[in-house]
Order: structure tokens, then sequence, then C-alpha cells
């Protein structure tokens, strides 16, 4: 309850209600009252010569704002008056309302005036069914009624997001949603907050708030009753990928990203929901940084929505038939129409034809086509006969303002604004008339922010060269690069226009009402753009290919496309849907210098492959284009699936592929794959292919069969893998005697990685008996996490005794033990072992094991490197190691000791081991906490003269100032040596 409610109503008139006895009552009740916090109860002294009016001042000076009503609601119940206590429910739960009557009135004259689809409520209502229905399912449901959750809207743009966000907010306020699950919902525009730079969240919300309602501090202190709608993210300059810093007190002041970032992540007020709009740019930016959210992913129209939604466009029967039939016989014109935006383009466009009595006719093979035959149309809708060139001065202030926009993210604009970019009033008024800006009291705005993008981007086409524009608009260079590398998501968008606009069909249509053409020099600029972020270096931004084929795609010229896509050696995409797939593929197949291809792709494929739909067989026709890559592009040597979700038949068309004698793929990489389709195909595609030496399946579930058919394709003479990871497969023991088989039968394995999966001792036995074998070849053997205990190590110790080949093994995080090392140090200590490098991390070694160790280190001259991290080495442990070190015939060079449990203690053995030792290369010191005495003897035995080491593994940072001083000092005093923070750098 809020203090404005005692001003409205007062306890006074309350009090007034009671009988003489009942007053009396009420002070001696009032009395028995335990102090509240820090505030003292009335003395008695005060308390039993009051008057009615006396008390209600007392009540408010000894319990101030809300919690003298609580007392007094309190006493009423005591005093068995509820019908006082109903009244005053009565009072609050209308005073809680007038927000509820603010929002309804607001969003109600949203929906009117600012949506730009305007269409019967009955029909939005149906068409959004489904997912208002999910939506309301989600936050109602009996598990998530006494829990916060975060409902994510998901589409592209236009698809009406905001537009369901806005109706979602009407609807609540009118009683219709979710009434008893959110007792407030709060409506949050992030590309407003752009503009501020420090605020606290209630200071986000007061503008909609009547100061005649309950204190926010009061509806915030349940969050569990409060749901935040968020839209806008696309517009927001800043990022939010924050980790540190983060903020749980919604009262304090912090830099507006930090109090966004602390809401999504569910760092500030908890038990809050949320219900946020995200387009496919930062659906891929943000979604990472949800706390469980559930999507609800809008579908657009259907074909009957369709045809329901022209029927309310243009209200007569005979022009519905004439425009709907138009539409549905141009087959991706009808398709565009799925999305509500475009719809209402094409409708637009349309609507104006009929009414001027010309031949239908709209350009819809790219979206800036359709922008374009949008603009020549609504120019015709202005009954003035004005030339090409007047059309252009006009529209030049449009785009100049648009333009402004865009760059420094302004969405509304001002009076000023409109006259600082040269809008006139007259001009106002035409584009208000023509629908491309809507009013909105005294500020405007685009109809929607894809017509300002495109006319943020013709702007640069009627910019002439001497022309100075508002310094905060970037250059096409500075535009293209921003959207391609993900600077800004707007800019993105525009950036798409812009190359839509090289299109000479659409600057045709263009110049029809505004009488320009394509300026030469923005195409030469733009690819000098591209050429240039080709070049990959450390400094350089990571271009984003799922933007540059769309802007190439918009282009539709294969002559452009293959000269830009020309610059680039490495391509990586993510395909999320079918329209990405089609553009992936027109452009790939130009890509002729392509070396290395890394691709996820989702949501593609139909998962009933026995009902195949023409859209279907559409976009397998376009993935087998994308798939002949592999075979026309003679210099790809490098393919990346990464979390590919294929289905039976889109495998197939991939391994046909794979298998064609063009294709030179020298590695492939095939990553958490869902399945392998049929996988007899896949093998024979590797069989097939004599170029292929590397294969990686890491994450992918391999069944006893599949591990069956690969060790076969293996066993034939034509294959040539060298390289063969494994790793995160589900291989079990049993299929090891299938590798086993192959091991010795091919005796071109160099690399096997079985890392992550279930072999246990029984599974290595069996690895073992085949590593015995005069034939196999194997060189470097992974083996980290495959529950391996110390009786592998007997096995191992055997192979090491009869082996040639191998030299790299890793059997980090398995539980070998110290009885498992002494097995294993007996094959290491043999003449025939040709190990040199060992990796034992995580182990459950004990400095125990170290004698045998050391003993490995004196007799084995070829061991060059071990790593024991993250094992119980201690200080008596490296003792011994150090001692092992300064022996003359030690030749290792790089030794890991990083998290082993060290002290201060063992700093003058290694001291002394490092000027003795003539070889030690390396030395990892990670996680170990020296003190500065510890480290001062480190140090002075590091810029002695004898000292080889040139790497040492210590984070500087992690000591004090006056040691990370020295250790500066020691850099400095031996430039061979390099102080590393990075474990792998070792």
């Amino acid at each position: 309850m809020a203090e404005s409610f005692f001003s409205d109503f007062g306890l006074l008139w309350y009090l007034e209600e009671l009988r003489k006895e009942e007053f009396w009552k009420f002070k001696e009740l009032l009395k028995q009252q335990p102090p509240k916090l820090e505030f003292k109860s009335i003395p008695w002294s005060e308390l039993k010569k009051a008057s009615r009016e006396d008390l209600a001042k007392l009540l408010d000076k000894h319990y101030p704002g809300k919690m003298a009503w609580e007392v007094t609601l309190s006493i009423f119940l005591q005093m068995d008056r509820r019908d006082l206590w109903l009244k005053a429910q009565e009072e609050m739960r209308n005073n809680i309302n007038t927000y509820r009557k603010h929002m309804k009135e607001k969003f109600h004259h949203i929906w009117k005036k600012e949506t730009c689809l305007p269409v019967p409520e009955s029909f939005y209502k149906e068409v959004t069914n489904n997912e208002y229905e999910e939506l309301n399912g989600a936050y109602t449901a009996k598990e998530f009624r006494e829990c916060s959750h975060t409902v994510v809207l998901q589409g592209p743009q236009g698809i009406g997001k905001t537009t369901f966000l806005r109706k979602v907010m009407l609807e609540w306020a009118e009683g219709n949603f979710c009434k008893d699950r959110f007792k407030s919902v709060f409506f949050l525009n992030a590309h407003e907050m752009n503009h501020i730079k420090e605020a606290n969240l209630l200071e986000l919300i007061p503008r909609d708030w009547p100061e005649s309602s309950q204190s926010l501090e009061d509806i915030f202190s349940q969050p569990q009753k409060i749901l935040f709608i968020i839209d806008g993210f696309e517009e927001l300059k800043f990022d939010l990928e924050i980790k540190t810093n983060l903020c749980h007190d919604w009262t304090q002041q912090q830099p507006i990203p930090i109090i966004l970032s602390s809401l999504l992540q569910k760092i500030m007020l908890p038990e809050s929901s949320l219900l946020i709009a995200l387009g496919s740019v930062s659906m891929e930016k943000n979604y990472y940084l949800l706390k469980h959210p559930k999507c609800i992913c809008l579908p657009g129209l259907s074909e009957y929505e369709r045809e329901l939604y022209f029927s309310h466009f243009f209200s007569e029967k005979k022009k519905v038939l004439k425009a709907f039939s138009f539409v549905r016989d141009n087959g991706p014109l009808f398709s565009m129409c799925q999305n509500p935006l475009l719809c209402w383009l094409i409708c637009t466009c349309i609507k104006i034809q009929l009414e001027r009595g010309e031949d239908l006719e709209v350009a819809w093979q790219t979206n800036t086509f359709l922008y374009a035959s949008f603009f020549t149309n609504v120019f015709k809708t202005g009954g003035e006969n004005r030339s090409p060139k007047q059309n252009r001065t006009r529209l030049k202030g449009l785009c100049s303002l648009a333009v402004e926009g865009i760059w420094t993210q302004k969405f509304v604009f001002s009076h000023r604004d409109l006259r600082r970019n040269g809008v006139s009033e007259s001009d106002l008024l035409m584009w208000v008339n023509m629908s491309l800006l809507l009013r909105s009291g005294d500020c405007f705005a685009f109809i929607h922010v894809c017509v300002q993008e495109f006319c943020a981007a013709m702007f640069y086409l009627l910019k002439q060269p001497k022309e100075n524009p508002n310094a905060a608009i970037g250059s096409v260079t500075q535009l293209v690069e921003a959207g391609m590398t993900g600077v800004q998501d707007r800019l993105s968008q525009t950036g798409l226009f812009i190359f839509g606009l090289l299109n000479e069909k659409i600057t045709k249509i263009l110049e029809i009402s505004f009488g320009f053409q394509l300026p030469q020099e923005i195409k030469q600029e733009i690819i000098q753009c591209l050429k240039s972020l080709s070049h990959y270096g450390p400094n350089k931004a990571e271009v984003n290919f799922k933007e540059l084929f769309k802007g190439i795609f918009e282009t539709q010229s294969k002559i452009f496309v293959e000269q830009v896509l020309d610059f680039f050696e490495e391509v990586a995409i993510h395909i999320s849907n079918r329209e990405e797939l089609a553009i992936s593929s027109f452009c790939l197949q130009e890509c002729h210098n392509l070396q290395t291809f890394r691709l996820c792709i989702e949501n593609v494929f139909s998962d009933n492959q026995s009902l195949l739909s023409h859209s279907d067989h559409k976009i397998l026709t376009f993935w087998r284009d994308l798939c002949s890559v592999f075979s026309t592009s003679k210099n790809l040597q490098v393919l990346e699936l990464d979390n590919c979700i294929l289905d039976g038949i889109s495998w197939t068309i991939l391994c046909k592929a794979l298998a064609q004698p063009g294709c030179k793929l020298q590695s492939l990489k095939v990553h958490f794959a869902s399945n392998l389709g049929n996988d007899s195909d896949f093998f024979k595609a590797i069989l097939h292919n004599p170029h292929l030496n590397f294969l990686s399946l890491h994450g992918t579930s391999l069944s006893l069969i599949a591990v069956r058919q690969l060790c076969e394709a293996l066993k034939h003479p034509m294959c040539n893998i060298e390289q063969l990871l494994l790793g995160k497969c589900d291989i079990t023991k049993d299929a090891c005697e299938a590798i086993a088989s192959a091991l010795i039968c091919n005796n071109k394995v160099k690399r096997l990685s079985l890392r992550e999966n279930p072999l246990m001792d029984e599974g290595v036995e069996l690895l073992c008996d085949a590593l015995k074998h005069p034939s196999h070849a194997l060189e470097t053997l992974l083996l980290m996490h495959c529950g391996l205990t110390s009786i592998s190590c007997d096995y191992i110790s055997q192979v090491l005794l009869c082996t040639s080949s191998l030299t790299f093994l890793n059997l980090g995080s398995n539980f070998l033990g110290d009885k498992g090392m002494k097995s294993l140090c007996e094959g290491l200590k043999h003449p025939n072992c040709n190990i040199q490098e060992l990796w034992l991390v995580g182990c459950y070694l004990t400095s125990d094991c170290c004698t045998d160790l050391s003993s490995v280190l004196i007799s084995n001259e070829k061991l060059k490197t071990l790593k024991l991290g993250n094992n119980e080495i201690q200080d008596d442990g490296v003792k011994q190691l150090c001692e092992a070190l300064k022996h003359p015939k030690c030749k290792l060079q790089n030794l890991g000791l990083e998290r082993c449990h060290l002290t201060s203690a063992c700093c003058e053995d290694l001291a002394s081991a490092l000027t003795s030792s003539r070889t030690l290369r390396s030395l990892s010191l990670h996680c170990i906490p020296l003190d500065h005495d510890g480290a001062l003897v480190l140090c002075e035995a590091l810029v002695h003269i004898d000292c080889p080491l040139q790497t040492l593994g210590l984070n500087k940072s992690s000591f004090d100032e006056e040691t990370q001083m020295l250790l500066s000092a020691v850099e400095e005093k031996n430039p061979q040596l390099i102080i590393s923070h990075d474990p792998w750098a070792l």
C-alpha cells in the first residue's frame, strides 16, 4: 500500500467508523503491538488520551507509510471488524488497477494507431491463437506457477514479434492474460535504453507508473508476481555479454548494460518472469545468456491466413479475387506473404496498381526488389505529377533522416530531427499520408524499422560525392564492414539493402520514379572492403558469412558473387532455416578458391521422409547443389560438419558427394552429428576418397555396427586414413575388438584418439594385443577419460616393450594410481620403448610414484615431455624428480607440474634443477601458491647463465605487486625466457 493511499482515503475515515468502546479496544490492542523494526511503539501516555484525529497522526508518525496500514488492518481483524478490512482491501485493489487502466489506454492507442498491419482483432487472435495458448501455458502450468520463467519469442524481421508483445501487454491490462499469475507487467523497450547512461531498474519504469498507484518498492517486494516484457534487442548499441560485475540490487545505480544483463541472466530479481523478443541476429548474440528459456517461434501466415488477410486488406470481393489470384499464381511471391510485413508491402503495391488501373506487377526476386517496388508504387499515391528530379529531392530528406537514425540507433524523431535533415512540413505531411511515417504526438517514426533501413541504404545512392553529411553517418565501407562483422544489427540489415541496390534491374525500377543511377564507385568501394575483410589476422574482425552470403545473394549477380567470393579461402556458416540453405547454396557454388569449409545446419530437413512436399524436394535440390561444392571446388581440403542435424535422404546426398572422384578432401570432421544416416554409405564414401587422411567423428554416437563398418573401411587397401579421432563416440569395450583388428590390417593409421569412451580395462587389453603386432604403425594414442585402472597399465607396459612406432601416449584422467604407474614405468625404462611424450594429467598419482618416474627420466633418453598436472605429487615428489633432472642422462625438455599441490618449499629443488639440467626448455607451475621468498629463489635460478629454460608457466597476475615486478625483471634480464599465463602454451 502506498503512502498516497492515505492522502486519498485516510486512516481517519476508518477510525471514525469505530464506536466508542471499539475505539478504546483499538487503542489497547495497539498498545500490545510489538515494535516495528527500528521504529518505537506509541507511548501509552499519548495513546490513551488521543482523539481519532490524533491517533491517525500518531500512527503515521510511529509507523511510516504502509506499516501504519498493516498495523491497522491487523487490529481490525482482531476486533472482528472484517467489514472495514474488506473495504480497505477493495480500496487498495482499485488503486492498483490505476496502472492497468493506464496500460490499457496506452496500448489500445498503440494497437489502433501505431501497428503497421491494421487488421481486425478477430483475425489477429485467430492467427496467433496457438502461440498465445503456448505462452499462457508456459506461465500458468503447475510446475511454473511458483517459479520464474523466461519465454523467448523468436522469428525473423517482420514476422510480428513486436505486435505480439504489445498485444500481450494489452490483454493483461484488460484482465485476459495471466491476471492471477502476474500482479504487474512492465513493458520495456531495450532500444530506448541506448541514450541512458546510468539508472536503477525503478527509474526505467516511472513514466508509465501513475503517481496515485501502489509504490514500485511494494510491487518489487513480490518479484514472483512480476513479468517484464522486453522488446528492441536488435536496436541495442551495447553488448549484453557481461559475466562480471552483475548486480542483484534493483535499487542500485548501474550502467544500463549491467541493469539489462543482470535482469536477463536472473541475477537481478531472479524470481521475476521474462518475455522477450529476439530476431535472428540477437538470438545468436543473447540467447545463451538466458536461464532455462522456453522458445515460441512465430511461424507467420498460413496459406489460409494469407487469403484471409487479403480479404481484410482489399475488402471489395472483386479486388480480393484479382489480387490473391495474382499472388497465388506466383509461387515465390506467395511464399513471401508468409511474413506479415512483406505481405503488407505486397498488398500495398497491388492496391495502388488496382486503383490506378495498371497491370499487376511486383518485383520479388529479393527483399530489395520488393522494397524498391513498394517505394515506386507508394510515390504514385501523392496525386501530384512530380518529375523524378522533384521526387528525388523530397526523398533525400527522408533518407537522410533514416540513415542518421540507423547510425545513431534512433528510431523516434522530433520536429528538430526532421528540420536538420531537410524534411519540410509539406514533406512531412506527404510521408505521413503515404504511411511511410507514423505520428505519435509530437514525435514521428517510420512505419517499420525495415522501411527505415531501406531508406538509409538509398541515402548512399542519393548522396553526391562532394556532400558532407552528418559526422555520425558512416561511409559505405564502414557500413558494409560493420554489417558483415556484426558490429550493429541494424547496420547489418542496411548493408544487405546496399548490396541489393547494386542490381541493375533494381536501379532501373528506382530510376523510373527518382531518376538516379547506381554510382559505380559504390560497387568498387564494396568490393575493396570485402577484399580487405578476407585477409585474416589477429586484429581483423571475423566475417559473419551468413550476413555476407545474404548480402551478395541480394545482388543476384553471379559475376559479382564470383568476384567477391574468390577472395575467401575459409568459410564458416551456421544454416538454421531453409532460406539460409538456399542462399548458402547459391553462394558456395561460386567459392572457387575455398580451402576450408565449416558448416552447422539444423531446422532444415523434414523428419517425415515418406511424405516429401514440393518444398522438401526443392530444399533437397539446394542441399545437393551445396554438397556438389565438395567435388567441384578443386582446392577444398578441410570440411568440418559441426552439430549438423540431417535426415536419411540428406545424409545420402552428402555421402554421394564425398564419394565423387572430384572430391579432394584431405580432412573430414563430423562432430556431434545427430546420426550418420545409412552408416554404410558414409563409410563407403570415406573408402572411395583416396585423398582423405584425417577423420574425426568426435561427439558422434557410433553403434557397434557402425564401428565395425568403419573398421572394414579402414582395412581396405584404398583407405588412406592416417589420423582417426573417435573421442566421445560411445565406443565400448565390445567395439575394441573391431578397432584392434583394423590396426593390425592397416599400417597407415598413425594417430588414434579414443578419449571419453567407456573402454575400461577389457577394451584396452584388446587394443594392446593389436599394438603388440609388428604390422601396426600407430605413433599417437589418446586414451583420456576411458575408465582405466592400474590393470590397463600392465597391458600398456607390455606394448611399450615391443612397439617401435608409438611415441605419444596420453592416459590422462584415468584411475591409474601409483600401482599402475609402477607397472607402466617398467615398460618406459625398457630400451625398446620409444615414447617421447607422456601425459598423465589427473591420474591419481602421489609422491610415492616419483621414485619410479625418476628412474624412467634417467634411463629413457628418448622421453622429452612429461605432463603430471593435477596429481598429488607434492614437494617430496618434486624433490625426487629434480634429482633426476640434474642427472646427465636425463634429456627431458618439457615438464608439467600445474595443480600438483606444491608449496614454496620445493623452490630450492626446482632452482637447483633449472641450473643443472641442460635440456629442460619449459616448466609449468600454474596454480602453485608460491610466496615471495619462493619466487625469489626461482628467479635467481632463471637469470643464471646455465639455465636453459625458455618458457615458464606461471600466472603473474596472481602474485602481489612486488613479486610481479620481480618476475618482470627476470624477463628483461633473460630475453630468451617467456613467462606465460596460458597453460596450453607449453
